[in-house]
């Protein structure tokens, strides 16, 4: 599962923390514009939810035997001037937020994180439960 979160973040050299994978343990991480919330599911699953503001989110659950489920996200743009269509792009976010906050995949903020933080040099992550923030370095992105 760690592998296949790591090739779908490839191209910004992106990988959960080893301590989550070895322990199974649910969390955040943030680097290079990514706010990604992972948790673990009862079948051995991974469930992943990432944000980034130059791109749509992406919301997966990678299975051990290798297939993805894509989660529904709602759309990124509506014809202004169409109020059905306004319409339906608010009702799609609102039922997108509450899909979020029923199975807990909000990534969690950074306002309590290290002000040293280097976004796009350092990952920035936590395990749940309140565990403090910690950094390690990035690899260089890949030539893709």
């Amino acid at each position: 599962m760690a592998e296949s979160f790591a090739a779908y973040f490839r191209p910004w050299a992106l990988a959960l923390p080893q301590v989550a994978v070895d322990t199974r343990a649910d969390g955040t991480l943030h680097a290079r514009g990514w706010a990604v919330r992972w948790r673990w599911l009862p079948d051995g699953a991974l469930e992943f939810r990432a944000t980034n503001r130059m791109s749509a989110d992406r919301w997966q659950t990678l299975f051990p035997d290798g297939r993805t489920q894509q989660e529904s996200t709602p759309p990124e743009v509506y014809a202004d001037d169409d109020p059905e269509a306004r319409r339906a792009y608010r009702q799609a976010w609102k039922a997108y937020k509450a899909a979020l906050d029923e199975r807990g995949m909000h990534p969690r903020a950074t306002t309590d994180a290290p002000r040293k933080w280097d976004p796009e040099n350092q990952l920035l992550w936590s395990l749940d439960n309140d565990s403090p923030w910690r950094t390690e370095s990035l690899p260089p992105r890949p030539e893709i």
